[in-house]
């Protein structure tokens, strides 16, 4: 073979080599992203059920934080169950509820419920629990002040001064952001960049929305209309930091923050604060749990 023959067959060679390079990049981006938005539906889909599981229990259970919560861990609890027997499938949301065994790294349901997401409580909201003219609240024997629940169809349906009636206050709407962590390589800090540049604190994207709450997507846009700017919903930085419970997901850009609402009718009173002794300190205070 002659030289020339051989120059063009390195040159060819070569010429392939890098076009393989130049495609291989986008190719990888395209297959492994592919896999990730499908693992982000997944999660989607989990956290869909998940929020009307907590609004079930938390309807049940005087619309605490305590009851909201249970229901998020055990409709989370399949995202984080690995076990292929019934007995260890139920211990794993067993963990979860109770905490045992968490701790450090390890993702359950546990840590991902109190490290990752925030509940928002759209109502009953806070002025329901006033008294007179202003609410509906009512001093139970713990002193604790609640929304009665009982013979909804005889009580007077005539709306607070804050334009609602008390068949309305006894609507338990809740609103969960959760951030999910992506895990595909690469592809998890390119997606996990754009939630966390969609999900900062701005002013001017909205009329109803100033310095101080932050930017949800469109989600927070109807929000923002429908609380007045007062939603409560927790930024990019706010919501994956972990607290003191999870590693930082902020700096790894590895978080994708998704949202869920759900809406049931009240079966027990509301109350206005948790009597739960571990975790009732958590009833709509920041991070955890936000109620307008």
């Amino acid at each position: 073979m002659s030289s020339v023959h051989k120059i063009r067959r390195n040159t060819l060679s070569g010429q392939a080599m890098a076009e393989f390079v130049v495609v291989l990049l986008p190719f990888y981006l395209l297959i492994f992203g592919a896999i990730q938005t499908a693992l982000i539906y997944s999660a989607k889909t989990a956290l869909n059920y998940a929020t009307f599981q907590a609004a079930r229990i938390g309807a049940v259970n005087n619309a605490t934080y305590t009851g909201i919560r249970k229901g998020l861990i055990r409709g989370l609890a399949p995202l984080y169950t690995h076990s292929d027997s019934l007995d260890d499938l139920n211990y794993d949301i067993l963990r979860g509820e109770t905490g045992e065994g968490t701790g450090g790294n390890i993702k359950n349901a546990a840590t991902e419920v109190d490290g990752y997401t925030r509940i928002i409580r759209l109502s009953p909201m806070a002025s329901a629990f006033e008294s007179g003219s202003s609410g509906f609240g009512e001093e139970n024997e713990d002193g604790v002040m609640v929304i009665p629940s009982d013979n909804l169809m005889y009580r007077d349906p005539s709306p607070s001064s804050g334009g609602f009636n008390i068949q309305d206050a006894n609507l338990l709407k809740i609103k969960v952001q959760y951030c999910y962590e992506l895990i595909v390589p690469m592809v998890n800090k390119v997606i996990g960049s754009l939630s966390q540049l969609n999900n900062t604190k701005t002013s001017g994207f909205h009329p109803m929305i100033d310095d101080i709450d932050p930017r949800f997507s469109d989600a927070n846009e109807f929000a923002a209309d429908e609380l007045e700017g007062s939603s409560g919903l927790a930024s990019y930085d706010e919501l994956c930091s972990g607290g003191d419970i999870g590693y930082d997901r902020v700096d790894s850009h590895k978080g994708f923050v998704i949202s869920a609402e759900a809406i049931v009718r009240m079966q027990s009173p509301a109350y206005e604060t948790d009597p739960d002794e571990e975790l009732g300190d958590r009833m709509c205070q920041e991070p955890y749990m936000v109620c307008p």
